[in-house]
């Protein structure tokens, strides 16, 4: 159930601008960029919202190269590249480009996890802002928030991490987010002055940005940004809670040290599901996605006891059971996910590894095997 936030009689203009742009990190060659993720609760909000239009959420994220289990797994990450694919799949199949602002009715606190609930107990807005911007690789790694005193208010840019690209629909859902938490926040309903976006779309969606945010917006801006009033970003909070926040403040932290050292098998597993669809996954390609040697991709596996072929191996088993399982996803777009060029192909392979057809299966699916 979404929020229903309490609605004053207070207009505030708050503007809002953004900025997009990779940043170049120099410094010692072994801090190698890793592949970009997002918090799966983004990626959930999304599924939400293609659910409520009639349209299904599963088939658009599996085209986009995610499986069922990130929608199943709040906490867990997922591929900011394969996101990409599914934004752009959502707007071909809604025929809406700005469907990014309209999942924002399923983002809540709890969608920032910890983060969320520190945010919540902050001393101002500008203090959230802070908070927000100081653990912002809790909701995404693939960019970094820098947060400006100016003389008319805070200004929030959003640096886009070299390598990564973010589709046009996420930043409308982090801007349309971003005012829906500043109104739970103040407890006003905020109106934004302005709004500058780098993109420059047709006459008829424009309009569609203008309905939903009632205010004006300067498109083809050299950056995206927003800017708060000194006057709303430093008014106490009615739900500031000093204490809460330092303590969620130590959970977000923690968090956070347990995706620096997560396994790199769950990454290469994540990788892998991304690529079934264009064919056999290469451990060539995934190692350099990841960048890493494939003899240090190797090594680092071993220390975790697999190998990359089980890998693939144990990824496609588990995903081929869960499609076949699921009678709405047709059989020849079940091969297709997974990599076979035909469907006879993928039916000779699943009765080797499950000892039956997959049409038998459906009928009846058989309990999973135990890892050996």
């Amino acid at each position: 159930m979404d929020f229903m936030f309490p609605t004053l009689d207070i207009v505030v203009p708050v503007v809002l601008p953004f900025r997009d742009k990779a940043i170049t990190r120099r410094g010692s060659r072994d801090v190698m960029p890793r592949a970009a993720t997002s918090l799966n609760t983004w990626a959930i909000a999304l599924a939400r919202e293609l659910e409520r239009r009639g349209i299904p959420a599963l088939e658009v994220f599996a085209l986009g190269g995610i499986g069922p289990d990130v929608l199943a797994t709040p906490n867990g990450r997922h591929s900011v590249d394969a996101m990409r694919r599914v934004w752009s799949e959502a707007v071909a199949r809604s025929g809406d480009p700005c469907i990014g602002l309209h999942t924002a009715q399923f983002v809540q606190p709890t969608t920032f996890v910890t983060l969320g609930l520190a945010i919540l107990a902050s001393d101002t807005l500008e203090d959230a802002m802070r908070r927000g911007a100081r653990f912002s690789r809790v909701v995404t790694d693939a960019v970094d928030l820098q947060i400006d005193d100016e003389p008319e208010g805070l200004r929030q840019t959003v640096r886009t991490r070299e390598g990564a690209t973010l589709a046009p629909q996420a930043i409308d859902l982090y801007l349309a987010s971003t005012l829906k938490m500043g109104r739970l926040l103040t407890g006003m309903q905020l109106t934004p002055a302005r709004i500058w976006r780098t993109i420059e779309p047709s006459p008829a969606v424009r309009r569609l940005y203008r309905d939903y945010f009632d205010g004006p917006i300067h498109f083809g801006a050299e950056h995206d940004a927003f800017l708060v009033p000194h006057a709303i970003a430093r008014r106490p909070l009615p739900m500031a809670n000093p204490a809460l926040a330092l303590a969620n403040d130590s959970a977000v932290r923690a968090y956070l040290a347990s995706i620096h050292d997560a396994e790199l098998s769950a990454r290469v597993r994540e990788a892998v599901i991304t690529r079934f669809s264009s064919g056999e996954p290469q451990r060539s390609v995934i190692a350099r996605g990841m960048h890493l040697g494939e003899k240090t991709l190797q090594r680092r596996l071993a220390e975790e006891g697999t190998t990359f072929q089980k890998l693939v191996d144990e990824t496609r088993d588990e995903l081929a059971r869960r499609y076949v399982a699921d009678s709405t996803i047709p059989l020849a777009e079940v091969a297709f996910r997974l990599g076979f060029a035909e469907q006879s192909g993928f039916t000779r392979a699943f009765k080797r590894w499950t000892g039956r057809s997959p049409s038998a299966f459906r009928d009846k699916p058989a309990p999973r095997r135990a890892a050996s």
